[in-house]
């Protein structure tokens, strides 16, 4: 999409792919895969890449569900990505899975620059390792806020909580994020 008339641009964009248009199927899934993928990957899912798959097929089933602007559709996406990732862990529980780390690192992708991509990219390695010492809620919200980086509002209505919730776990769990630093 281009920076013009985002707004505009996705209009169309939305309208060729609930037409079953094959480009605009294409042109969403490399807009918003990355980054959906790295939100699952930073949840140490141990096959990101098969729920991320379930997402964008959810998506497609649900395309003409959709009301809102570019916006409203990438938290909507996240949204359905937050919901297959609680119903694998759930899953998961159910078998007694291990979890298990796939060694892969999160990629997070940023038209900005190099420098900032690589920059973001150290952090968030750093900070994947630890979220397993913070509860499944900050863990959550730390990685809403860093993937994808969403606003506390943004985060609230993604995952159903109220933006005082959000502000409070994400305040939580930089602390302790800190603190596990600190003792490294």
């Amino acid at each position: 999409m281009t920076a013009d008339d985002p707004d505009r641009e996705f209009k169309t964009l939305l309208r060729a792919a609930r037409s079953g248009d094959d480009p605009a199927w294409d042109a969403i899934y490399r807009w918003l895969a990355p980054q959906v993928l790295g939100f699952l990957r930073a949840s140490r899912l141990p096959d990101p890449e098969d729920v991320l798959g379930d997402v964008f097929l959810e998506v497609a089933r649900r395309i003409g569900d959709f009301r809102g602007d570019r916006r409203g559709f990438r938290a909507w996406v996240f949204t359905i990505a937050r919901s297959r990732r609680v119903d694998e862990i759930r899953r998961r529980a159910r078998r007694r899975e291990e979890r298990f780390d796939t060694g892969e690192q999160a990629v997070v992708p940023s038209s900005i620059d190099v420098e900032q991509d690589v920059l973001r990219s150290l952090v968030l390695d750093d900070l994947i390792v630890h979220l397993d010492q913070l509860t499944d809620d900050q863990a959550e919200v730390i990685v809403l806020r860093a993937l994808g980086g969403w606003t506390s509002p943004e985060v609230a209505e993604i995952t159903g909580r109220t933006v005082g919730s959000v502000e409070q776990l994400h305040h939580r769990a930089t602390r302790a994020l800190r603190r596990i630093l600190d003792e490294a």
